[in-house]
């Protein structure tokens, strides 16, 4: 059904409807220099039509069948989500043949049974398919051959796999036609019946290939395909062909597609920091949005909130038909809020001060929100600057050293009258020097800093220029 459930999936503001879904439909492409029906619904089954039908006998048949074209990109795009859902219950996923092979092993302790992974797993996958069938075996090539209609829950003992592939028709191995011909001569119609052959014999009348291929049926050989592995930038769409004509429409559609990258962010074990949002009307003018986030909070309700907030603000087409998600910027480590065992982790007062930043931001723009910060510049005057929330640099230089909370806008000259230091009042020298020196490629700016205090026991930052007599009160304490 893969046909059709990539098809539902990208239209699904035509398609999904109940009344919609009531009506018989049916995926064609070509098959043999023909027009044939690939997978149908069960509407159109109850009409006689089925999987390999020519378009003329199935609208024979049925002449209110809705068929739709075949997308096979569309189809390798749901795998890949698939593949996602599956990374989260296995570290060994591969796409092949239009289906997925995982690997269980190894994944039992974490969810305490097979049985509570695979009630998990066909929970999560059945959101994405109409049917999902299985097989479950030693090897990959195996689980492949048994492959039956319906999903199971227990894993079948050793001896019932054993009889199980002994039965197998020979018919299902990947072997030439002219083989599958010598096999029905021979009088081999199972696997057992291969099996029950020397491969010294076997190697010797069919080849070293069917060897290869019990071996890696048998599990005596690895299976040497390409494991899944999430790709490095997620980007997704949903389309609408009748168009959406308001914002309060956008909201289900844009849920979907963060869904979709939560899904993402669980299986390769980070958090974004920025999405980004394109409308694309049938004619005119794209709109988009960019929504960036304080902190690692990557759940899609919250997501999907600043993302209403945002659109507020922008002008939209106004009939969109394509709705375009993606993002680059992560960063690794946990999703906000989980662990490998869905635990809590971060406290609720930081959620929510994240949770206010960017709602802010959201709502009345980024340049609205401002905070202060270190930078990489001993000079106290150019050592702060104003940045975006949440935008932190790695400093190459430690600040350290006593220094007052407040500076005076500019350093300010002092006398030195009889060798005593004079501000206002006499200021006297209790402890220092510290040297700073910076912008040696410009100026010298080598600085001699000493706190001092006066008859009333207030505190004060000076410094002297390095190689002259000049004095300068810079900041005062509290």
């Amino acid at each position: 059904m893969l046909p059709l459930d990539a098809i539902l999936d990208r239209q699904q503001e035509d398609l999904n409807t109940d009344e919609q879904r009531q009506k018989p439909i049916a995926v064609v492409g070509q098959e043999n220099n023909a027009m044939r029906v690939l997978c149908c619904n069960d509407s159109a089954k109850q009409s006689g039509v089925e999987a390999h039908l020519s378009l003329s006998t199935a609208l024979a048949l049925c002449p209110e069948l809705l068929t739709l074209q075949q997308q096979p990109e569309r189809e390798k795009t749901i795998l890949q989500q698939l593949a996602l859902i599956s990374y989260r219950f296995s570290p060994g996923v591969i796409i092949a043949e239009q289906g997925l092979w995982l690997e269980l092993s190894g994944c039992e302790k974490l969810f305490h049974s097979y049985r509570q992974l695979l009630e998990q797993l066909q929970k999560n996958l059945s959101l994405r398919c109409t049917q999902l069938d299985m097989g479950i075996a030693g090897s990959a090539d195996a689980a492949r051959l048994l492959c039956r209609p319906g999903f199971r829950y227990e894993l079948p003992e050793s001896a019932e796999l054993k009889q199980q592939l002994c039965l197998t028709p020979l018919s299902l191995l990947k072997v030439p036609r002219r083989q599958q011909q010598s096999f029905y001569q021979l009088g081999l119609n199972s696997l057992g019946d291969l099996l029950a052959l020397p491969r010294a014999e076997l190697a010797s009348r069919f080849g070293a290939g069917i060897v290869d291929q019990l071996k890696l049926l048998l599990g005596e050989k690895p299976c040497q395909l390409e494991r899944f592995k999430p790709p490095l930038i997620f980007d997704d769409l949903l389309q609408s062909s009748q168009g959406i004509f308001s914002k309060q429409g956008l909201l289900f559609p844009m849920k979907t597609l963060l869904q979709r990258l939560s899904i993402y962010l669980q299986a390769r074990q980070c958090y974004c920091r920025t999405i980004e949002w394109r409308f694309e009307p049938l004619i005119g003018e794209p709109s988009s949005m960019s929504v960036s986030l304080s902190g690692n909070q990557n759940s899609w309700p919250m997501l999907l909130d600043l993302s209403r907030l945002q659109l507020e603000r922008i002008d939209l087409p106004a009939s969109i038909e394509t709705i375009i998600l993606s993002s680059d910027d992560f960063v690794d480590g946990l999703p906000e809020g989980l662990d490998l065992f869905g635990s809590a982790l971060v406290g609720e007062e930081s959620v929510e001060a994240g949770r206010l930043i960017d709602s802010l931001r959201a709502r009345l723009g980024p340049e609205a929100l401002q905070q202060p910060a270190l930078g990489n510049n001993y000079l106290p005057e150019e050592a702060g600057k104003i940045v975006a929330p949440g935008e932190y640099q790695q400093l190459s230089i430690e600040h350290s050293g006593l220094q007052p909370l407040w500076l005076l806008p500019k350093p300010i000259a002092i006398q030195l009258r009889n060798q005593q230091l004079f501000w206002r009042q006499p200021l006297y020298i209790l402890s220092g020097p510290q040297r700073l020196s910076d912008n040696w490629w410009q100026t010298d700016q080598q600085r001699d800093y000493y706190l001092a205090c006066d008859n009333q026991g207030s505190r004060y930052w000076l410094f002297k220029q390095a190689g002259t007599d000049r004095w300068f009160v810079q900041g005062l304490f509290s």
